[in-house]
């Protein structure tokens, strides 16, 4: 080989090994793109051996190739890095990757989380209406004024509950809905008998 001389005078196809660039399995993902980027940089020129962006190269591979390199040799790097730190444009370009199946969980989820929680924040207050029909019906019944009073207690500890409930303020209504009818069972069991209801707290 004499460059001088022109030796070769034309060009000659040689065998020659190809360089490769292999990593373990553990190495992280981020750092596989971030390595390929830098060699790309380096190599970019080509050599007095090499043309011009040949290395590196997906062909003359003999390893298999991780899916960090795949995606780097079929789009190359990410164009998020133009704009954002390398971290977060790596971590949204991973993200794209499992958008699809969150956007396919997200739309059923959107269906049934407001009915869900509307259920939720109703039940913290219907739940109160067993034991105001109980009371209710035990006020008709009752034999003495002991039981009577023992009834109050009761409606008194649920008139404290209720009052200390914290519910959103588009649930306000029932919650005063429900106040108003623990007032009406306690009007109906001041009827039921002369026993004067214990003080409320």
């Amino acid at each position: 080989v004499d460059p001088a001389a022109d030796i070769p005078a034309e060009d000659v196809t040689v065998v020659a090994p190809a360089a490769t660039l292999v990593a373990k399995d553990s190495l992280h993902p981020a750092l596989v793109t971030l390595l390929l980027q830098v060699a790309t940089d380096v190599h970019r020129e080509g050599t007095v051996l090499t043309a011009p962006g040949m290395f590196p190269t997906a062909r003359f591979v003999e390893f298999p190739l991780s899916d960090e390199a795949r995606r780097f040799f079929d789009s190359g790097p990410s164009w998020l890095q133009e704009y954002l730190p390398f971290w977060a444009a790596d971590l949204i370009d991973r993200l794209k990757i499992l958008l699809l199946p969150l956007l396919t969980l997200a739309l059923p989820l959107a269906r049934v989380l407001p009915p869900t929680l509307r259920w939720r924040i109703r039940s913290r207050i219907y739940r109160w209406y067993r034991d105001l029909l109980e009371i209710e019906t035990q006020a008709l019944t009752a034999p003495d004024a002991a039981a009577r009073r023992a009834l109050h207690e009761r409606l008194d500890v649920i008139d404290h509950e209720v009052q200390n409930l914290s519910v959103p303020l588009s649930y306000a209504d029932n919650a005063y809905t429900l106040r108003m009818h623990i007032g009406l069972v306690r009007e109906r069991l001041n009827a039921a008998g002369s026993v004067p209801p214990s003080e409320t707290p």
